[in-house]
């Protein structure tokens, strides 16, 4: 582990998320090191950041590409007051904090793809897993990954016409330790009410950023395919999909915008 840049925005308390901050150079993912340190029984709210990860994934498993020194990466540890078939909300809690902060420091570019995806002016800039552990009471790793200081020579050419950062999008660089307070402590809140009430009154913050709402699109979820417009989401976090006139609930899957020949 090396110096802790991070120390400056530790606060509170067990509980309290960012109460505890474990900072590296380099890990295979932060997914795997709050793992282990979840299973060693670390409280709710500690953190894993790291400089730069050999092994960094987000959902069905893909690699997440990212320089050192530049973005965000971190695993927050979860032991929320929720039943288990609560806790896939929790990631789209952690969308709406992720864009709010974002919103900080880029104002009026910060969208939500569903189910996990954060954009900026149409692009991916950052995305979000949540993987609960085995046992009760449930236990939740938030794994966060947001491009910060990526510049656009540092991206891949074939990842130029789909990604960008909040670098790119506004020319100017991102105090990362400081937007790392802010994003904790609107997760912190966000989680605390969703404890307390639900995410029926988180639902509307969510559909403020939706970039899907009104739009064309293919849901696949390995096995089945949903083709139809979005009308929102629900006060359980499911999209609604209008398809062949009829409503459908989609708890999950993977969404792909139908591009409008012109």
């Amino acid at each position: 582990m090396n110096e802790n840049p991070y120390l400056s925005i530790e606060h509170g308390g067990p509980g309290t998320i960012g109460w505890r901050i474990h900072h590296y150079a380099e890990v295979g993912s932060t997914q795997e090191v709050a793992e282990q340190l979840a299973l060693d029984g670390a409280a709710h709210g500690s953190v894993v950041t790291a400089e730069s990860q050999t092994a960094g994934h987000g959902r069905l498993g893909r690699e997440w590409f990212s320089p050192p020194g530049v973005n965000l990466h971190a695993t927050i540890i979860l032991r929320p007051r929720m039943e288990a078939a609560e806790v896939p909300v929790l990631g789209l809690v952690a969308g709406v904090a992720m864009a709010q902060a974002v919103e900080s420091i880029a104002p009026g570019m910060p969208g939500l793809k569903w189910p996990n995806d954060l954009w900026l002016n149409g692009k991916k800039a950052g995305g979000i897993i949540a993987q609960m552990l085995a046992g009760t009471p449930p236990c939740v790793l938030l794994g966060i990954g947001i491009n910060l200081n990526l510049n656009a020579r540092q991206l891949p050419e074939d990842l130029r016409r789909i990604a960008t950062s909040v670098l790119i999008e506004t020319g100017q660089t991102c105090d990362r330790v400081k937007f790392a307070g802010v994003l904790f402590g609107r997760i912190d809140d966000l989680v605390r009410q969703v404890q307390d009430s639900g995410f029926g009154p988180i639902a509307p913050l969510w559909e403020n950023y939706s970039v899907l709402k009104g739009k064309r699109v293919t849901v696949f979820d390995g096995q089945t395919r949903h083709i139809g417009v979005v009308k929102g989401i629900d006060r359980d976090g499911a999209l609604l999909l209008v398809e062949n006139d009829t409503l459908q609930r989609v708890l999950a899957g993977d969404v792909t915008i139908e591009r409008i020949e012109s």
